[in-house]
């Protein structure tokens, strides 16, 4: 790739902060995503599949039967033993990365502060004060960037790559990319996607509880196998695990890819404040002092911890972010030392 082009891939004409810059895309190009298992597909593509194909890749020998391919006999093998052995090898087809971004109100908040009360133990998405978030400064686009990323791998090694925007149904699709140079559609419409995550906002005043109720749809699951990222702060009431279950059920290997800010992790705030959800836009009067912050640590572990197990019972990876670490740190180490990219 020339810098012309990455300068396309990175640039952003309304002069917001590019997704990614050349230096990480360079680092990028090197690594690829990691599919548990044999992948089946339908295009020729780099990746072992489950059949037995004409890559260069040894998978077998069987015995010769009339009408084979004389030239795949191994007449070495013929001349140790007698008998008439074919080599067998792996078919490559290409593995298709689903991409689910969740562009609900909490994404856009950049996490001053969260608390855990009312109804449920789960953390609530809630801001302080009136001020908004920097707009380059929210979960939404640090996980724009990070699917930036994993995308940006899946097209230099010839896999599918798709994207789905959801709030509580799917706002927003980009149907399948494939090859290095789809890579400019992919960028530019996850550059956009910030944008419309704003619209989406001013239409959509009651936030939703339910994550499932975007995905586990007929225009959200998947239609073939594959491999689903999903990209979200985790911040609903029901449906986490429903969502989960669907998308394994639909064949993929999951990726629960969980975003919180820093100041959702490890809020910094005290005395008596109103604060502000971000998703029902309801307000709340309250005296934080350390035993509140020391409660809501707890509810925010235990929730972060119930999610990581289930991902583990339907054998889905999962892995926590930080949004205040560098999105390279977070799409080359974390990514890798998690086994998804090598």
């Amino acid at each position: 790739m020339n810098s012309k082009d990455r300068e396309g891939l990175t640039g952003d004409q309304k002069g917001r902060e590019p997704l990614l810059d050349p230096a990480l895309l360079e680092r990028l190009s090197r690594l690829s995503i990691v599919a548990r298992s044999r992948i089946r597909g339908t295009i020729q593509g780099k990746r072992r599949s489950r059949s037995l194909g004409s890559s260069l890749e040894f998978a077998d020998y069987r015995p010769y039967v009339p009408g084979d391919d004389i030239r795949r006999i191994d007449w070495n093998v013929y001349g140790r033993s007698g008998r008439a052995f074919v080599r067998q090898y792996w078919d490559e087809q290409e593995l298709h990365v689903h991409m689910y971004i969740d562009i609900s109100r909490s994404m856009s908040f950049d996490g001053s502060l969260s608390l855990a009360g009312g109804r449920s133990t789960r953390p609530l998405p809630l801001a302080a004060g009136a001020g908004n978030p920097p707009p380059d400064d929210n979960k939404l686009r640090y996980a724009l960037r990070l699917a930036a990323a994993v995308g940006y791998v899946a097209l230099a090694g010839e896999d599918r790559v798709s994207v789905k925007l959801f709030t509580r149904s799917i706002t927003e699709e980009l149907p399948p990319l494939r090859g290095r140079a789809s890579t400019l559609r992919l960028i530019d419409f996850l550059t956009a996607a910030a944008a419309d995550g704003e619209q989406q906002h001013a239409a959509d005043h009651d936030g939703s509880d339910d994550l499932s109720s975007a995905i586990v749809s007929a225009a959200g699951l998947p239609g073939r196998a594959g491999q689903a990222w999903l990209f979200t702060d985790g911040l609903y009431e029901h449906g986490i695990e429903r969502t989960i279950s669907a998308l394994a059920g639909a064949g993929q290997e999951v990726v629960f890819v969980h975003i919180l800010s820093p100041g959702e992790l490890r809020p910094q705030l005290q005395g008596e404040l109103k604060l502000i959800d971000s998703e029902q836009q309801t307000g709340k009067d309250v005296a934080i002092g350390a035993g509140v912050l020391q409660a809501y640590k707890r509810a925010v572990d235990d929730h972060c911890a119930a999610i990581r197990t289930y991902c583990r019972q339907r054998g889905a990876a999962y892995l926590l972010v930080d949004s205040g670490i560098p999105i390279e740190q977070a799409a080359l180490r974390l990514l890798q030392e998690s086994g998804l990219l090598r």
